[in-house]
């Protein structure tokens, strides 16, 4: 349901500018109608594949590193879970580490 929102949004917002700056036509109707149909399927057709790609490295380095903030400067791969697998925390976590931007201690990770 949230999936169509934005497209849903950005062709009824076209379709009323269109068919006000028609004036109401007749032939505005149709116009505004069509290329709003357009624009919802070309943002669908965008939105969904961002969604499917997922997010990018640096936006879960910045959860990573959000989330140690919030726990005191120190964070464990099992803090991630609720966003990540275990082994895909423990390796973004390992690449911060290498990056030089946390350092291992113990069972986790100080910022």
């Amino acid at each position: 349901m949230h999936a169509h929102l934005l497209p849903l949004g950005g062709a009824l917002a076209l379709f009323l500018l269109l068919f006000a700056a028609s004036r109401f036509a007749p032939w505005g109707l149709g116009l505004a109608f069509a290329l709003a149909a357009l624009l919802y399927l070309g943002l669908l057709r965008w939105q969904g594949g961002l969604l499917r790609r997922g997010p990018s490295r640096a936006a879960l380095e910045r959860l990573a590193m959000r989330e140690a903030w919030r726990r005191g400067g120190f964070l464990r791969p099992e803090d991630l879970l609720p966003f990540l697998s275990e082994a895909e925390a423990r390796a973004l976590l390992e690449g911060l580490a290498a990056r030089g931007l946390c350092r291992r201690e113990g069972e986790g990770f100080r910022f």
